[in-house]
């Protein structure tokens, strides 16, 4: 995901800005873990995989509101 897709959320699904800004920090990690192959730390890893869980969910939920016809049967 870029920075650009990131900060449309609040536009388009409506999550909080500061979500962005949480999940930006975590994008940025993973990025420099990828030039540097220096491991992200656990603790990272962690909130990481909270927030995508809750990125996922907040998705599943506005395209069920929004656009149910997406939403697999």
């Amino acid at each position: 995901m870029t920075l650009d897709n990131l900060q449309s959320l609040p536009k388009t699904i409506g999550i909080d800005a500061q979500r962005v800004v949480v999940l930006d920090v975590l994008r940025n990690k993973r990025n420099l873990s990828d030039y540097t192959g220096k491991p992200v730390d656990h603790g990272s890893l962690a909130s990481c995989m909270s927030e995508a869980e809750r990125l996922l969910e907040d998705t599943s939920t506005w395209l069920a509101l929004h656009h149910p016809q997406l939403m697999p049967l």
